[in-house]
């Protein structure tokens, strides 16, 4: 029509993962990019893994659903060509897909060439492996089995390769993911430039480690935080490379993690937990001009919700079996609100096997025979020691939460059926 004003085009996204960057940020930790990036976005400071594993994580980034939902209950499983992508989404509306980095959704294949195709699940340019934790003289593929091969650290040559990509745009949107493997484990070797940066003395731990173990959670920080601020100089190169195309204003930056790092506390090191070190993880979005506040915000959420939430930030399609929330409105605004609770699972399949509730700040974990395990008010108990599952006062809480628990189950198809009785796995 004569005279209309030629449609806004999309946004494009940065959507940045860390492996096993827990929540929250420390005075201790040295990432002034991170901090800056927090100050021109909102910080979400109560984002919750459903699954503090990586591959049923990133199944949940990518799908919008719980991952017993979409296929993968555990590490080492195939994320199924039949399940909504977000990457998939976002090509049908026109833009360019890309991911960097360690993909974890490819069954256990290490390092693992994931072929052009419905395996890689609508991103076309593709710079990744399957899994693999060696943070120095890696490896990733392109379109052919054939690895390429890379001296140095592994972030650095990962972010080159996002720069690169962003240097490339063009008239097209695109949506880039950014898959760093550390602070994940193994803790070392470091980049030089990070090695001597904490002293192991001077770090201050959590109040649950315990006592007998803190010179090695000490060590284990120091080298951990080293990482996380390697990680910080290549996020700075990355935001630099969106301002020097002037692509900054027109880009979603989402900084997150697939599950946080226990790094001693409680006496673990495991992170497939149901305890806030494990399943708290960070979450930065700054989307300039649209985001209703700046800041910190408290709202509970879960990382299934980022999926449909990205995608309504975008206006593009949310697949209708998305179980996560679309929280755009909310975030714009505009109308609606966040969930009042939050859903996550762990071990599924294991003896170990639990499931969890947060309501506020009250907190539930039961195990496989959905047993009430633990019981925290985490406003009160922030560090998780003093469990109230047993406590005769907290008997009408303690229904109640279950009570919510099974609710969950049910509408996300964990293991009940409609009438609520659960299903033999």
């Amino acid at each position: 029509m004569a005279g209309s004003a030629a449609p806004a085009r999309k946004p494009n996204i940065v959507f940045v993962l860390a492996g096993g960057w827990r929540a929250p940020l420390v005075d201790d930790l040295r990432v002034p990019n991170l901090a800056a990036l927090g100050k021109q976005g909102v910080t979400f400071e109560r984002l919750y893994t459903c699954y503090p594993a990586a591959a049923p994580s990133r199944a949940a980034l990518i799908t919008g659903r719980f991952p017993h939902s979409c296929g993968v209950p555990r590490d080492g499983v195939r994320l199924p060509i039949d399940q909504p992508s977000i990457a998939e989404q976002f090509k049908r509306a026109g833009y360019r897909t890309g991911y960097i980095g360690e993909w974890r959704l490819d069954g256990a294949d290490d390092p693992g060439f994931v072929p052009p195709g419905p395996r890689r699940h609508g991103f076309d340019y593709w710079a990744a492996f399957n899994r693999g934790h060696r943070y120095f003289d890696s490896v990733y593929f392109l379109n052919a089995a054939e690895p390429i091969h890379r001296v140095g650290f592994e972030p650095d040559y990962q972010t080159d390769l996002a720069i690169d990509l962003i240097k490339q745009s063009g008239s097209k949107p695109f949506y880039l993911f950014l898959a760093w493997g550390p602070p994940h484990p193994p803790l070392g070797p470091l980049p030089p430039r990070v090695a001597t940066l904490y002293g192991p003395q001077s770090l201050r731990l959590r109040a649950n480690v315990p006592t007998e173990q803190e010179a090695s959670t000490q060590t284990s920080y120091a080298s951990y935080y080293a990482l996380c601020s390697a990680l910080d100089d290549n996020l700075g190169r990355l935001l630099g490379a969106l301002d020097d195309q002037h692509l900054a204003d027109d880009t979603i930056i989402v900084f997150t993690s697939d599950s946080g790092s226990m790094l001693g506390s409680q006496g673990l090191e495991d992170d497939n937990q149901p305890f806030e070190e494990a399943v708290r993880v960070p979450l930065i979005v700054r989307y300039p001009g649209a985001l209703a506040n700046r800041g910190k915000n408290d709202a509970l959420l879960s990382n299934v919700d980022l999926m449909p939430t990205l995608l309504g930030l975008c206006s593009v399609d949310i697949p209708d079996i998305a179980q996560g929330q679309d929280l755009s409105p909310w975030l714009t605004g505009k109308e609606g609100s966040h969930g009042e609770s939050v859903y996550a699972s762990g071990k599924l399949g294991e003896p170990e096997e639990w499931r969890m509730v947060v309501r506020g700040l009250d907190k539930l974990v039961a195990d496989r025979g959905l047993n009430v395990t633990h019981l925290y008010n985490l406003g009160q108990d922030p560090f998780e020691m003093e469990n109230l599952a047993r406590e005769v006062s907290q008997e009408l809480k303690r229904d109640e939460l279950k009570a919510l628990l099974k609710d969950w189950m049910r509408r996300s198809g964990d293991g009940m059926d409609p009438s609520g009785l659960k299903k033999r796995r």
